[in-house]
Parts: structure tokens; C-alpha cells; sequence
């Protein structure tokens, strides 16, 4: 374990340092509190011995200035002082020392201390694991009751628009042979128009008035068009709720083969709302690859996640690619953005539950996570490549078929 020691006295500093060396700890060792301060923020450590007094900025200061640092981890910092009263030791403890020792330091004392600080530090750390594992169940579980609640939705949908689509759908084809027919009736009456001005010359002008009235030349050469534009428009719809359904995979068992080139187009469908909203331009460029053998609503749920974060990342008129290829582990997905990308210190904490770059309201944080763990169980894993202002770009690998020990519904690394 790495340990600063902050004393601006050199013997004892050296003395202090030959210690901890001796007993195998990493030391960095400093003559004053702003050299301690300097070293902290170039690289936290977990353990800190500091003098309380030291010239620039004192044992006292360096302590605030750790504990006010928002840190992801625990620091134990233990106070050397020649200070012996008991005032004195409340006001370093105020200030934020877990432990103290007074000096001359006793090296079997020390080192029982440093054992302490190191249990701390150890427990705090299975704490934050411990932590970690519960915020991903709860994030598995929201996903879980998100992924049931689609599949619900995508079924009530099926059921409440396709069946007003076929009826309108039918109701336009019977309507576009009746009309076409019509059509050919009236043409024959137009056919004999002059004939029927010889008979009744009052009658054939009413009927030439109301043929230019209404227009019934654009209606004869439209109608054919307009009804083919509609009938286009409708199977669009069918194509959407489709789509939907393909997303949800709401027909199949829960572990079957996908194709994830049908996958990535139908995703696209899913969010070409999105897509359109933002202008992006969305390219898909399907590999020769294989199926694999999966839980479909699982991987797609991924997709949507990754491409969805995608489109929000990008400017509008950005350009997103999603892309597929083979790999040594079986099948890799790549989908790149072009915007504004991420800072290194985000990209250490992206696939933490419940971490977002997003405006506060504006997302929950748990896309990331929940896919890095539905890739993870299914025995692939995902890697992602940013920088700042040029893009991001989320790989995923997955095997063509889960090894034996390895079904989806299990954890395992990565």
C-alpha cells in the first residue's frame, strides 16, 4: 500500500521512511505540507502520516484540504505531533486525523497504528464492492421490470394498431379496384360526350362543367398514385410495429440464435424518430457474420442503449455507424459517434450504475451499466475509445455460442 509522509524534519522523515520501506510499503515522502498537498492531487494516496507542524501549510491544513477533496475512497491519516495534551489531540481529531502518535515515534507503535489504518482502508473497500454489486442487482432489477414493461407494450400495441391497419388497408384495395373501375365507367360516358350533346346539349354542358369543376382529369391520372403513396404509408406502419415487436422479441424463448444485422437495422427503426429529430446520419454497415446464439431481448436492449447514447452525444447533423464484424471471440459490434466525447476522468466511471454525463433529470444512468453487465453474462465484453470533441466509439464482442459454463443468465468476468 502507497503511503505519503509529510515531516519537514529530515532525520526523522528518514528514519520514518527506512520503517515503512523495511515494511514493504510504497513511500512518498515530502518536506512540508505544500509539497504534500501537490503530491495528493498529482495521485491520492490512502494512507498519509503527517507532522502537524511543517512551514507553507501545516499537518492541520493538509488534513481539511484532504477530507474537503470529494474522493471515491476512504484516507487514513495519522497526526505526528511532540504535542501531548489533550486539547491539543481534540483539535487535531476535529480537524479531520483518524489517529495520532507523538513523537519520538515508537516503530512497534507505528506500525500497529499503520495495521489499523490498513484494516480501515481494506473494510471500506469491500464496503464500496459490496456497494457497487448491490447498485448493479438494483440496476439489473429496474432494467428487468423496463424490459417486461416493453415487451407489454410492444404486445398491446401489436394488437390495437395492426388491426385498424389491416382494416384500413383492406378498405383502400377494395376502394382503389372500385375506384379504377369507376374510372373506366366514366371514361366510356366521356367517350360518347359528343354524341350525347346531339340528344341533349343541355345535359352534355352540365357535365362538361362539373368535369372541369372538380378537376377530373388530375383525379383520373392521381388516384392510382395516391392510392399506392397510402398503401406505401400503412405497410410503414406495419414495418414500425414490427420493428417493435422484432425489439421486444416478444414471440420467442428467452435464449435463442440472433441475427444481429436484422438486429442493428431494427434498433435503427426503433429510434428513427431520434435519428430524424437530430439529423443524423445514421450508416449501417453489416458484416458477413454469424448468428449467435443468445438472449435476444438482452443484446437488443444493449443496441439501444449504445446507439441511443450515440445520437444524444452527437451535434445534429452528426453522423453515427453502426457496424458489425467478425472477431477471435466470435462477433464484434462497433458503434461510433462523431460529438463531443468524454474526458478520461468519465470514462473510468461510465459503466457505474447510476453515473451519467447528462444533464441532472435528463437520464437515470443505468443504460451503460446494465448492458456492460448483459454483455459481461453472456461471456463477451465491451470496450470504449474517446476523446474529447472528436467521438466515441462503444465496442462489443460476443461469442458465437456461450461455453458451458457460461449462460446468460449467470455472472462472470470479463
Amino acid at each position: 500500500m502507497r503511503v505519503l509522509v509529510a515531516e519537514d524534519g529530515m532525520m526523522m522523515r528518514r528514519i520514518l521512511v527506512r520503517a515503512l520501506e523495511g515494511w514493504k510499503y510504497e513511500v512518498t515522502e515530502v518536506e512540508n505540507g505544500a509539497q504534500a498537498w501537490e503530491a495528493f492531487e498529482a495521485e491520492p494516496f490512502r494512507l498519509v502520516l503527517t507532522d502537524w507542524v511543517m512551514p507553507e501549510v501545516d499537518g492541520l491544513d493538509l488534513i481539511r484540504r484532504i477530507r474537503s477533496a470529494k474522493l471515491p475512497f476512504y484516507v487514513y491519516i495519522i497526526l505526528l505531533t511532540a504535542k501531548s495534551e489533550k486539547e491539543d489531540l481534540v483539535v487535531g481529531m476535529e480537524a479531520g486525523a483518524d489517529d495520532f502518535l507523538v513523537k519520538p515515534v515508537d516503530h512497534n507503535e507505528l506500525r500497529v497504528r499503520l495495521r489499523e489504518g490498513e484494516r480501515i482502508v481494506r473494510l471500506e473497500q469491500e464496503l464500496a464492492e459490496q456497494n457497487r454489486q448491490l447498485r448493479e442487482t438494483q440496476a439489473a432489477l429496474v432494467q428487468s421490470e423496463k424490459l417486461a414493461s416493453l415487451g407489454q407494450m410492444a404486445a398491446g400495441m401489436a394488437h390495437e394498431i395492426n388491426n385498424p391497419i389491416a382494416l384500413v388497408a383492406n378498405n383502400l384495395a377494395v376502394l382503389k379496384r372500385d375506384v379504377s373501375s369507376a374510372f373506366e365507367l366514366l371514361d366510356m360516358y366521356r367517350s360518347i360526350h359528343d354524341e350525347i350533346a346531339k340528344i341533349n346539349p343541355e345535359l352534355a354542358k352540365n357535365a362538361a362543367e362539373l368535369e372541369e369543376d372538380c378537376d377530373y382529369q388530375w383525379i383520373r391520372d392521381e388516384s392510382p398514385e395516391l392510392f399506392d403513396r397510402s398503401l406505401t404509408g400503412l405497410q410503414r406502419v406495419r414495418d414500425i410495429v414490427q420493428n417493435l415487436r422484432s425489439f421486444a422479441r416478444l414471440d420467442e424463448a428467452e435464449l435463442d440464435h440472433l441475427d444481429v444485422n436484422a438486429a442493428l437495422f431494427a434498433v435503427s427503426q426503433v429510434l428513427h424518430h431520434e435519428i430524424e429529430a437530430r439529423q443524423i446520419e445514421l450508416i449501417v454497415d453489416p458484416g458477413d457474420i454469424p448468428l449467435i446464439l443468445c438472449e435476444p431481448v438482452k443484446i437488443q436492449q444493449v443496441l439501444h442503449h449504445l446507439l441511443l447514447n450515440a445520437i444524444q452525444a452527437s451535434d445534429v447533423g452528426g453522423k453515427v455507424t453502426l457496424s458489425s464484424s467478425r472477431c477471435d471471440e466470435g462477433v464484434q459490434i462497433d458503434v461510433q459517434d462523431h460529438g463531443c466525447g468524454m474526458s478520461g476522468s468519465d470514462l473510468a466511471h461510465i459503466f457505474e450504475p447510476f453515473f451519467t454525463t447528462r444533464a441532472v433529470g435528463s437520464g437515470q444512468g443505468l443504460g451503460l451499466a446494465v448492458s456492460y453487465g448483459i454483455v459481461r453474462d453472456h461471456g463477451g465484453s465491451i470496450q470504449v475509445r474517446s476523446q474529447l470533441g472528436r467521438g466515441t466509439t462503444f465496442s462489443v464482442q460476443l461469442p458465437v455460442r456461450p461455453l458451458d459454463n457460461q449462460s446468460p443468465g449467470g455472472s462472470h468476468e470479463s
